[in-house]
């Protein structure tokens, strides 16, 4: 994803690890097991029984942007403040699969997802990801992501098996308003990508 001006910051956007559950039979409680749809205290995942899929953010050319040597700023309290945040538009297809594998679409759904970090917050938080790049200068940092998707009630008629057949992510949207080198930065592709 392109800078929005000439020298500016780009982005290299990278979807991985997605979760597409076969048979689909999600437990909307369960924090384990084959049919898990919670994710636990520091758990940042797609689960096996709703699926979905992460998301890394290489950050070029930050570097060089004015105010990179600067100390950092006093933390800001407002949560949307100094911190990258990323949504897209998240299409699901969910059917029935016969027998022999072929698959019959029931449910497609697309819905605007905001996708979570998948570490702790401060992963995307600027001010680390600056004081990260600043104390080794061959480091690069990548804010990463995740989206785990809200169960989903399916029936299928008898012989057939309830199946996520797949996800397509199109309009992906990145976005920063940071005190220090980002200022109000916005980066889009329009995908689509799928799994």
């Amino acid at each position: 994803m392109p800078a929005r001006n000439e020298g500016g910051v780009s982005i290299t956007a990278t979807f991985h690890g997605a979760v597409v559950p076969r048979p689909y039979n999600p437990d909307p409680d369960a924090y384990s097991g084959d049919r898990k749809c919670l994710n636990t205290e520091q758990e940042y995942a797609p689960t096996p029984g709703c699926g979905g899929f992460k998301l890394k953010l290489k950050l070029h050319n930050v570097r060089n942007q004015p105010g990179f040597e600067l100390p950092n700023p006093a933390p800001n309290p407002d949560p949307w403040k100094n911190r990258f945040h990323v949504s897209a538009d998240v299409g699901r297809t969910y059917g029935c699969m016969r027998a022999d594998g072929a698959f019959d679409p029931y449910i497609r759904l697309t819905i605007r997802e905001q996708m979570w970090p998948e570490h702790h917050p401060d992963s995307t938080d600027v001010l680390s990801i600056l004081a990260a790049l600043r104390a080794d200068p061959d480091a690069d940092v990548e804010p990463y992501f995740y989206v785990n998707f809200k169960p989903v009630e399916m029936t299928c008629p008898p012989g057939m098996t309830p199946a996520l057949y797949g996800i397509r992510v199109s309009d992906l949207q990145a976005s920063v308003s940071a005190d220090q080198v980002f200022g109000l930065a916005y980066w889009q592709h329009p995908g689509p990508f799928y799994a």
